[in-house]
């Protein structure tokens, strides 16, 4: 095991990177997930908030830096958020600390400075799994199909070191300047393009540590999930998750934060949720504390 790793498992001081433009979040909800991310981990010396503008309300221990105007062009802040590939721009950052970007839509209840004691060296890149499989075949393909075939992740989460992953930005930038348009396989989302440009460097954070929501909890059938739900080992899994994101438009927190006993919601594929201690588990109860409110 590389030196590097040995010490991350022991103290790694790491940097914690959140992203916001215009009004969807406010101030209380970027101060409370700094606030939650380094009182879980004391390893986290650093909260960095890249953000449109300069935000009076955010806790002034959180350091904010302004996004290039370049990410802030209206076609950056649609669905697809090129936006969030700012973080990868030089002199944003501190590029002697690794770093750990968390999308606001995210809870977290763990130690994140545990992922990367995951990184094979420090020239990889991890991102959450994204629909479909990554496997050693997909890299394969990306290789001999010149990126045309590529293996997706989620973005929701990124792990990397800085001083080593700015050439994304650069390279990003360059393509919009030669006039490559924001359409196709790799060039329409962040996560597609980040996941296109780290292929051959890019692992996969484990569902033993962070899950999305949907993917996790919310199968095509109500009977699935709570099948699902009531296995043992995925009862243990569960109950030692350090996140859970909320990606998409499907399950919001705000809207969890309002759900009771046994109540329904659906996903923009019309697959249930059912909010009951079969589905969610112990994981309910973390929900729960999280958005201060009770069952």
């Amino acid at each position: 095991m590389p030196s590097w790793i040995k010490n991350a498992e022991v103290t790694q001081h790491w940097q914690n990177v959140l992203i916001c433009w215009g009004d969807k979040y406010s101030n209380e909800q970027v101060n409370k997930l700094a606030a939650q991310i380094a009182l879980n981990d004391p390893d986290c010396v650093k909260t960095v908030l890249l953000t449109d503008v300069i935000r009076h309300g955010v806790n002034p221990s959180i350091e904010q830096k302004l996004i290039p105007d370049f990410y802030l062009k209206p076609e950056m802040r649609t669905s697809g958020c090129h936006a969030k590939l700012c973080m990868f721009e030089q002199n944003l950052l501190d590029a002697a600390l690794p770093a750990i970007f968390v999308d606001l839509d995210t809870i977290v209840f763990g130690r994140l400075g545990r992922l990367f004691g995951e990184l094979k060296s420090e020239q990889h890149l991890m991102m959450l799994p994204g629909r479909g499989h990554f496997r050693a075949l997909r890299r394969f393909y990306s290789r001999i199909f010149s990126g045309r075939k590529f293996g997706r992740a989620n973005s929701s989460v990124v792990v990397f070191h800085p001083q080593n992953w700015q050439s994304v930005a650069s390279t990003f930038r360059s393509k919009i300047e030669n006039g490559v348009k924001l359409k196709g396989e790799y060039m329409i989302t962040d996560d597609r393009y980040l996941a296109w440009y780290a292929q051959q460097h890019l692992q996969l954070v484990s569902t033993s540590h962070v899950v999305k929501f949907g993917t996790e909890f919310v199968l095509p059938a109500a009977w699935m999930s709570k099948i699902k739900g009531r296995l043992p080992w995925v009862e243990k899994r569960r109950s030692n998750l350090l996140a859970i994101t909320f990606p998409g438009t499907s399950f919001e927190p705000s809207e969890i934060a309002h759900l009771t006993k046994n109540m329904t919601l659906k996903d923009d594929r019309g697959r249930p949720l059912i909010w009951d201690d079969a589905t969610i588990g112990s994981v309910k109860n973390k929900i729960q504390c999280y958005l201060n409110v009770s069952s």
